[in-house]
This record gives structure tokens, sequence and C-alpha cells, in this order.
């Protein structure tokens, strides 16, 4: 195990020259340790019932080559989200989870799946996140052999893709893979791409210019291939409800831009399909006032005729919803009225027949489906079962069958427990627990950071859409834990609890102070400290022109106050953590104002005038931010991830003088390591985490006497290392043991773990 080196910085000044000197400082090998502990599932200490609610599965698509079909989506239920892929190789009669291997860890990673196609051994799902909106590694491609086990494309191989780039479609060519969408020009507007690929992982990309005549042509919605032959529905340029053809007869390298304009064809995915011998075309979301969908065919894709009708259809219903086809047939589901769904099937896109009438699903979209090599009709989506629910809907029907829900609950793994500790708290022998459970804020309560149960009452900690508390801290009025909950589907407010003893709470409004603005659509809060003085919280306002960082004190938890002047340029940072000091309060974060982010330091002796020290920036780093923070003996300690010699290193920053100067140190780690959380106990300081290989790393804990020397611990046994990925999330000491809470997650399995350890020497 590496030593740490410790910065002492000295801070001399020579005075003339404005010299920094740093003097380098090596530990000694002896110093604060913990004890290996005990560690062990804590599904059951933290139980939720089974049918609690707080799912969260999508389902996207689903394809089907010979007796294979494949559904795919995503599932946010856990706080470690993962794509999904739903498996059948018996013609729809069974189903199982497939298998991912890949990045399934705490990372930003892809986890929607939004396209699948396959045959021939070469199968490719695509995602449909923007890397711009949710990270550089959520760019989601994933390749099987079989449609059973997926690899996730590592993102640095996907250098073609660019940030803003948006995948609308994938077909499968005799070659490989065709995928088309939408790129962001030099010129700042939109215009079509195409990427080549003949096995998923290596991708050419086909520019605008190289897209047949793409200069009046917006983005491509929808692609369809058979063999080599490819063709494309695009978005013309002006917008409107005119449809642009293009074509390819090389698998997609080279494209020509079709002589066919199909008017009042809004150009949208899902919308084209291939037969052996014809293109065939259905408008999505279109119907005339007789209720029909005209239908359009094409032997090559470049001159087009309308050839079929979807009739029958309700005018309260928005026609079809979904095309898919395959080599002998086409299948349409559409919306024949409100909320009642229809499939229909064709041999050939001209004449159509009503496969099967599903009646009427309520709360429910159907965005998939497929008919097998056998003759499986196969349809899917999600149905909404109130403010915290969504779950899977899943149906097939064989040949000649009547169409039957798929037994989700009889599909191993498949189900995930809506559960999380954020953080932990202990006042003498008592541990209190918070995060969310089935949806609904949660509180647990131990003593000795055992013998753990809900506390309550329900009524305070539900609401009408989903709701979790992010930090707890007990001061000298008794205990407050802070979140959040989701008014509507678009804003989120603050939630704010307090209790006398840690078991029972009473809710504080969220007027005054605590109110959001009007049209700020994001007031809630994910830090909270207690001391002499009172309490601080802090939290995060956002409106659609930003976010910027929120203070507030209460000296008696019932009424309080907002800080109304913040230091430095707010809407440039974040606050990551309060904690309480000899002197009063301190504030840590980041903030990217000058360009390049460094951390963040506020003090404030009565909680609601906030002052701005010198910005936190290890030597030799380039960039830094602090995440956590707490204060003992006097001295200020702060962990945060920095920018050094090419790579993110976590550092601990140490200040005796209320944050005037600060000390540093790197954690000692032999792989990539994320610290979550840190708290004091009477013998030292204490960070928890994970450390390994991102996505499969295993839980870890320093320890540390004064906030620079760190030894790490490795959790490795009892469930707090091995397969899939394994972290620490929350952490608190008391005078006699240590407590940290965690998760363990393969793709197949999520489990919550807890520790119990002490300091030694």
């Amino acid at each position: 195990m590496p030593l740490p080196v410790v910065l002492a910085a000295a801070l001399a000044v020579l005075l003339g020259a404005g010299v920094i000197v740093w003097q380098w400082v090596g530990p000694s090998a002896d110093g604060l340790r913990l004890a290996d502990g005990e560690g062990r599932n804590a599904d059951g200490t933290f139980a939720v019932s089974a049918d609690g609610g707080g799912s969260n599965q999508v389902l996207n698509a689903v394809t089907s080559v010979g007796d294979t079909v494949v559904a795919v989506g995503s599932d946010t239920t856990s706080p470690v989200p993962r794509p999904l892929f739903l498996v059948s190789t018996d013609d729809g009669r069974t189903w199982r989870l497939g298998s991912v291997t890949g990045p399934a860890g705490y990372e930003s990673t892809a986890t929607t799946v939004g396209r699948v196609v396959g045959g021939d051994g070469k199968w490719l799902a695509a995602g449909n996140e923007v890397p711009t909106d949710a990270g550089p590694g959520s760019r989601g491609l994933w390749t099987s052999e079989n449609g059973i086990a997926w690899t996730a494309v590592d993102p640095s191989e996907l250098g073609v893709f660019q940030p803003s780039d948006k995948v609308a479609d994938i077909a499968r060519t005799s070659s490989g893979f065709v995928a088309a969408g939408t790129a962001v020009l030099d010129n700042g507007t939109e215009g079509p791409v195409v990427w080549t690929s003949p096995d998923g992982r290596s991708w050419t990309r086909i520019e605008a210019k190289q897209i047949g005549d793409s200069g009046g042509i917006r983005g491509i919605k929808a692609v369809a291939a058979r063999g080599k032959s490819v063709v494309a529905l695009a978005e013309p340029g002006s917008g409107g409800s005119t449809s642009v053809i293009l074509r390819s007869a090389d698998g997609g390298r080279t494209w020509t831009r079709t002589g066919a304009a199909l008017k009042d064809v809004t150009p949208r995915t899902g919308a084209l399909a291939a037969l052996d011998d014809t293109f065939v075309l259905v408008p999505i979301r279109q119907r005339s006032d007789k209720g029909e969908v005209r239908v359009y065919c094409s032997g090559t894709g470049r001159e087009w005729r309308r050839c079929g009708t979807i009739g029958g259809l309700a005018r309260d219903g928005v026609g079809v919803l979904r095309l898919s086809g395959a080599g002998s047939g086409v299948a349409a589901v559409a919306e024949a009225g409100w909320q009642r769904y229809t499939v229909y099937t064709s041999s050939n896109g001209k004449s159509w027949q009503k496969r099967a009438d599903l009646g009427e699903l309520s709360g429910t979209t159907l965005r998939a489906l497929t008919v097998s090599g056998g003759g499986t009709l196969v349809v899917g989506g999600d149905r909404g079962m109130g403010g915290n629910d969504n779950r899977l809907v899943l149906m097939a029907a064989a040949k000649g069958a009547k169409m039957a829900p798929v037994d989700l609950g009889g599909i191993q793994g498949l189900t995930r427990v809506a559960r999380e500790t954020t953080r932990l708290a202990v006042s003498g022998d008592r541990f209190v627990a918070v995060g969310a459970a089935a949806g609904e804020a949660g509180i647990w309560t131990g003593a000795g950071g055992d013998d753990w149960r809900a506390a309550g009452p329900a009524s305070v900690l539900s609401g009408p859409r989903r709701q979790s508390l992010a930090d707890v801290a007990h001061g000298p009025e008794g205990w407050i834990a802070v979140g959040g909950t989701m008014t509507d589907g678009s804003s989120t407010r603050m939630l704010v609890v307090t209790s006398p003893d840690g078991e029972t709470w009473k809710g504080v409004p969220a007027e005054g102070a605590l109110a959001p603005q009007a049209d700020h659509y994001y007031l809630a809060a994910h830090s909270v400290a207690a001391g002499e003085a009172g309490y601080v919280v802090a939290g995060e306002d956002r409106t659609l022109g930003g976010t910027s960082p929120v203070l507030w004190f209460t000296s008696d938890l019932r009424r309080f106050t907002r800080a109304d002047k913040l230091p430095g340029g707010q809407a440039d940072i974040r606050i990551g953590d309060v904690a309480a000091t000899s002197e009063g309060f301190v504030a840590v974060g980041g903030s990217v104002a000058t360009g390049k982010e460094y951390g963040v330091a506020w003090v404030s002796s009565d909680g609601k005038r906030w002052t701005q020290r010198e910005r936190v920036l290890p030597p030799e780093a380039t960039s830094a931010a602090l995440h956590h923070v707490v204060a003992r003996d006097g001295r200020i300690t702060a962990v945060g991830t920095a920018q050094h010699s090419g790579a993110r290193r976590t550092f601990s920053a140490v200040s005796g003088d209320d944050g005037e100067t600060w000390e540093y140190a790197w954690l000692p780690v032999s792989e990539a390591a994320s610290v979550l959380d840190l708290a004091s106990g009477d013998a030292g300081l204490v960070a928890v985490g994970w450390h390994g290989a991102p996505g499969e790393g295993d839980s870890a804990a320093w320890a540390s006497e004064d906030g620079l020397t760190w030894h790490r611990h490795a959790v490795e046994s009892d469930g707090l290392g091995g397969d899939g990925a394994q972290r620490l999330g929350a952490v608190a000491a008391s005078e006699e043991e240590v407590v940290a809470l965690g998760r363990s997650t393969t793709y197949s399995a999520d489990q919550l773990l807890i520790w119990r350890t002490s300091f030694e020497r």
C-alpha cells in the first residue's frame, strides 16, 4: 500500500518575491487504524415490503430473430441504475434477465437502452441518452453474439460520436450495422449524421455533407435496412410535415436523396420497416378524421406510393404508435381509442388485419412490438402506477392464441427494491439513518448501530410523488433531517422533518424562507450540520437560467432564515457539505467562476453571514473540488478530488485557523477510488467509499488522527467486496464504534450493506 505524501502548506510567503514555499513531509508508519469489523447484508435491517412501490422500469423496444426475442429499456429503481435486457429463446414462452458485462457501478455510465436490432450472430443495442446531459460515459452501445449476453462498448472507442450527437435509430445490414440521427453543424444548426460499423464496436462517421443533398435536411428520424439497401426518413430543414427520403445501396456508406417527398407525413422514429422485397412506411401519431392511417410502400426506397390503409381507429386515439418489420411480415400497434390498443399485421404492407385487441390499458405507454419467426406477437411498454411507481408491461401471444401478460415476477433478478440509505448520524448511542424507501422518504434508528427499526409516522414521510432525505444531524434542539419532495412531474420543494428523540418525527412546512420563489422549479436540501448555536442547512435553487447554492440557519428547528448575501458568483458555485466548527460553521464545494474548477470554503460565525476564504487547490493540481467536511479539535478537515498529473485523485485539506490556510495530503490508493462520506469521532476521522476498477470496485475505508496521515482499510469480506460493485456511502462514529452503510450491486442483484468496526492503533 503506497503511503500518502503530506504537503505541509507552510505558506511561507517570501517578502518581495511573493513565492509560496511548500514543505513536503513523509508520514509515520504508525497511526490510527480501523479494526476488521463485521459486515453483513442489510436488506432485512432496512426492510421494505415487496409491493411497497417505488419501481421505475421502462421498456423502449423489442426485436426478434428466429425464436429469440429481446426487449430492452432501463431500470432506475435503485440508486445504481442499469440498462435492461429481457430475453426469450423459445419464441416468447419463457423469459429471463440477460447479462451485461461492462461498467455497472457508481460512475456516470449509460443506463437506458432505446433501440435494439440483430441477426446472424450480431446484435446491437443503442442508448438514447445524450452525453452532454448525462456525462461523457453515457454514450451507450452494447453488442451481443446471441441476444443474451451483452457487452458495453467502452466509451473511449466511440470517438466518432460527438457529445451533442443524437442517435435516433439503428438497423442491421448484411455488412453490419447502421445508425442515424442528428448532429450540430459548424454553423450551429442541426443536420443529418450516419454511422456504420461491421461489429457494433468500430464505427465510421458519415458527415452531413456526405449525405446526399443534405442542405435542406435537419436530421434523420428513422432507418430500415434490407441486405445492403438502407432507407432513412429525414426531417426537412424548414420543418413542417413533409418527410425527406434518403437511400443507400452499400450498407449506409454513401447516400442519395430521392425525389420522394411525402407530404403530411411527419418524420418520427419507428415509422419504417423492411420486408423481404418491400420497404414500408406508416406515419406515427397521425390519422385522418375518418380514423385512417395511410401506408406507403417502395421496392427500392427510391419511389414511394400509397399502398394500403390501417382503418377503424377512433377519433380520440392518436393513431399508430410503432411499426415493426421482419422478413415475412410487418406489425403496427395503434391507439384505437382513448387508452385502447390494437395490433394490426400485414404480410406485404398493402392489406392489414387486426391481430389482437389489447383492450383498455389505463396509464400504459406502449413503445415496442415484434413478431417472432414462429409468429409470436410481443408487445411492450410500461405503466404508471401512481406518483411513485412505473412498472413494465410485456405481453405475448403465440400464433392463433390470445394475448396474455408475461409473468414478470417470475424473472429472477428483474425486481429491485426501491431503497437507499443516504446519510447516517449519531448522538450518544442513538444512530439515525435517512434516505428513501419505496418512493417515500425513509428514516431508520438503532441503538449501538444495531437493532434498527423504521421511524415515523409514515404520513410525515410520504407524499403524492417521490421524496427522499439527503442528510441528518443532531443538535441542541434535537434531530433534523432534510431533503426534497416532488410536488409534480417537474417541481421539487424542500422536505424538512424534526424529532426530539430520533424515533417520532414531524414535518416543518415548506413556507417562508423554505418556499421556492416564483418560476423556481427546484428547491431542495442536501446537507445539514448542527453546532452549539443551531443548525445550518445547505441546498440548491434551480431555475431555467441556472443553479445557485442556498444556505439556511435555524436555532430552534421552527424558524428558518435564508442567507441572502452569499459570497462569489453563486451561479458558478456548488456547495457539497457543511459542518459546525469551534468558530461557527463551514461550507465547502467547488467553483468554476474563473474557467478552472477550484475548491471553495465559506465560513460563518452565526450561520447567516458568510465569508469566502482563499481557493482550495493542492499544489501542482490543475483543478479541484471539495465534497465533504468535518471539524474536530479546532481543525477543519475537508475531502475532495483534484486533477493531478493527468488523473483525478482524492485529497484531504486541513485548516487550523478557520480556513485561512490549508495543509494537503493525498489519500493512499493503489487503484481508482472515491470517498463518499466523512465523519469524525472521539479518536479520529473516518472516510468511506470504494476502491478498485470503476464499476467493479470494493468497499473501502480510510482512518486518520489528524486529517493528513491516512491509512486505507480494505473492506472486502462479509459481502463488502467481490463480484460487481460495492461501496460504503454513509458513516458515523460514536465513542465506541464506527458504523457504515453501503451497497453491493451486480447486474442481477442489488443489496444494502452494513459494516460495524472501531478505531485502533
